[in-house]
């Protein structure tokens, strides 16, 4: 347990982005999965919906990435 405390002390940045990236890829495909029918398709109701959520949805991956690898970085520089 001691370890445990003394690892989240001595790292908060690299846990609080890592947390923060692991909350949102959990929240899109959240999403995703309960947008999909029973075929296992997505289902808009418009096209400019289906083409919008689909750009968000990949720009909030895109950043879930970019937090993970800070984190990493962030972890191994020991900041």
């Amino acid at each position: 347990m001691e370890t445990i405390t003394a690892f989240i002390t001595a790292h908060p940045k690299s846990l609080s982005l890592l947390a923060i990236a692991i909350a949102l890829r959990l929240w899109v495909n959240r999403r995703r999965f309960y947008r999909r029918g029973l075929g296992g398709m997505q289902h808009f109701s418009s096209y400019g919906k289906a083409i919008f959520t689909t750009l968000i949805e990949k720009v909030l991956m895109l950043t879930s990435f970019l937090l993970i690898v800070a984190a990493i970085l962030l972890f191994i520089t020991g900041h």
